[in-house]
């Protein structure tokens, strides 16, 4: 069917049928999962692929899973070929070298067939409550091996022409930690990609498999060109940004970088890693598939950010990588197990990076990732649990509005596990949740206030370990004279009252019952010069408990005097002339 030929209300009813297809098989996996970090944190992704693999459909989720599980089926067609690929197959696969992320992040998908051919992929990627590697839960901060950070799945069939492969399932449950939790997630899964094929089939009877191919065909062309003209319209230039880590994970001497380059040139986009540090001996290293992806996230947010996605946002960037093993492009057997810091850091830089060319489309940065696991799996078998979430922060300021709270950009569509659940389904208790006003960055329009999550362990034999990264350099910064927003700490507080401050990462720490695990993620980054926000928003900041009165008049050289109304506040507007003319002095004379 040439492009003349597509009926293109045909072709917008069967995008949008594969994308409704895509959130049915969303709502299976919330409402079949076994482990809140899937059910309630929503930490996964969905997708419909082709029969060669590209990304037809997705829907509400983690960017970067939408994004790497194209990648997992093509890995898959090259490993079987469509010839060992049969109806009724299921395959599981998780290594780094073939997805990009890290091992607890495992993608189930299967071939759909209509009249006997090989017409598309459906599947789901999601983490798991534990990989059987040397820490519980994943997400292993001090590996320096691929094999010391779970069990590898390569494509293995799950069900061979619809027939449950034993072997694999008891391979599966005997190498995990609780295999109750990961057992069921993965059978939520496999119910979540024949949702998804049973739409896709049912599609294929109405239209025809051949129409549906190239319907979606001409769908991703027009994303493309739509795409192209977007960054036609930008001018023509080099972007350059990157970003430090803290260090490997393993080595306090080993601080790598990452060094990014955004050539636009007409309407092509080259973004180079050269530069980037060799590949770590820590798990900080990020497979190419994830930081392809990641790429692709980050020119959506500014490109194209109300669009639905397809293959054409993932293959718009032309990546220049470097050429020997570096942070982004590491071979086996590299661990990467933290690869999260990674992601966050490229679509934070990278998107600051186009204020040059599109300054009313970027923002300021948002706060780097932080995950907190508290955990119990060397007593008895009944007793283990694990418990990880990605814990929410600051998301940076836009020009003409404040960052929003309880957001992470990397992880999309994810939240925090509900005070309810986790203290229902885990031995842990939730003394405190409530926002960290101190952590945003102050700026015309301020940045997002950090969490505070405060977390008592409840059950003898456990342990902790934090997933933080960025504490040095903080990577939200702020923009237009914006100031940076604080990074996340962890506090420990002993049973005896001690207070332990952590900036740093923990490694699998026992802790007493009656530790108290207290988080203060980041803050995003503010926009535009404190001095130039509204005194009268200042005012509302304070009555709101967002900034004190002593950062109104230190940051924001606003002075306020009590209003009528209890905790209500007015501007002194002689006074506030008189701090704001004072600081613009002081910054000429600087």
């Amino acid at each position: 069917m040439s492009e003349q030929d597509v009926d293109i209300v045909k072709a917008e009813i069967t995008r949008n049928a594969l994308q409704s297809a895509a959130v049915e098989m969303n709502t299976t996996l919330v409402r079949s999962a076994y482990n809140p970090l899937i059910f309630d944190v929503k930490d996964f992704g969905v997708g419909v692929m082709s029969a060669d693999g590209d990304l037809w459909a997705d829907a509400p989720g983690l960017p970067v899973f939408t994004g790497v599980l194209p990648a997992s089926v093509k890995s898959g067609l090259a490993k079987w070929g469509r010839d060992g690929i049969h109806d009724g197959d299921v395959f599981v696969v998780n290594s780094p070298y073939l997805n990009g992320t890290h091992i607890s992040d495992t993608a189930v998908y299967m071939p759909v067939f209509h009249g006997g051919r090989l017409v598309a992929f459906t599947g789901s990627m999601a983490h798991w409550a534990d990989v059987g590697g040397m820490s519980p839960g994943g997400w292993t901060v001090n590996s320096t091996e691929i094999y010391q950070e779970g069990i590898a799945f390569t494509h293995q069939r799950l069900l061979r022409r619809g027939e449950v492969n034993e072997d694999v399932f008891d391979l599966i449950a005997e190498n995990m930690r609780v295999p109750q939790t990961v057992m069921g997630d993965l059978w939520a899964q496999i119910a979540t990609a024949r949702t998804g094929a049973e739409r896709v089939q049912q599609l294929c009877d109405r239209y025809g498999a051949d129409e549906v191919e190239a319907l979606m065909a001409h769908v991703i062309a027009s994303t493309e060109r739509a795409l192209r003209r977007e960054v036609a319209a930008m001018p023509d230039g080099v972007l350059e940004t990157g970003f430090r880590f803290d260090f490997s994970g393993v080595d306090r001497e080993e601080v790598p970088v990452v060094r990014i380059r955004t050539t636009i040139t007409g309407d092509r986009v080259e973004v180079s890693f050269e530069g980037t540090s060799k590949q770590s001996s820590g798990p900080i290293n990020a497979g190419e598939q994830a930081v392809r992806a990641t790429v692709a996230e980050a020119l959506k947010g500014v490109l194209d950010p109300l669009g639905t996605a397809n293959q054409a946002h993932l293959e718009l960037a032309d990546i220049v990588w470097p050429s020997t093993p570096s942070l982004v492009n590491p071979v086996k057997p590299a661990p990467c197990d933290s690869y999260g810091y990674l992601m966050t850091g490229v679509i934070e830089t990278m998107q600051q990076s186009f204020a040059e060319v599109a300054p009313d489309r970027v923002r300021a940065g948002g706060y780097q990732m932080v995950s907190t696991y508290v955990m119990s799996t060397r007593g008895d078998a009944e007793d283990a649990y694990v418990f990880a979430e990605p814990v929410q922060g600051g998301h940076g300021a836009f020009p003409g509005r404040d960052g929003a709270c309880m957001m992470f950009v990397t992880d999309g569509d994810c939240s925090n596990t509900p005070v309810e659940v986790l203290e229902l389904r885990f031995p842990v208790r939730c003394d405190a949740f409530a926002l960290e006003t101190a952590h945003s960055g102050a700026g015309e329009f301020r940045g997002g206030a950090g969490v505070r999550r405060d977390l008592r362990v409840l059950q003898t034999g456990s342990m902790t370990k934090t997933a933080s990264e960025s504490t040095v350099d903080p990577i939200a910064l702020g923009v237009r004279g914006g100031l940076t927003g604080a990074p996340t700490h962890v506090e420990l507080v002993h049973p005896d009252g001690t207070l332990e401050r952590v900036d740093e990462r923990i490694v699998d720490r026992p802790v007493a019952v009656g530790t108290v695990v207290r988080q203060r993620t980041g803050g995003g980054g503010g926009f535009g010069s404190p001095t130039a926000r509204d005194p009268h928003r200042v005012a509302c900041d304070v009555r709101d408990e967002r900034i004190t009165l002593e950062q109104a008049a230190d940051l924001y050289r606003v002075a306020l005097v009590p209003g009528t109304l209890p905790g209500t506040w007015d501007v002194d507007d002689e006074a506030t002339a008189a701090l704001r003319s004072s600081a613009r002095e002081h910054s000429a004379g600087a």
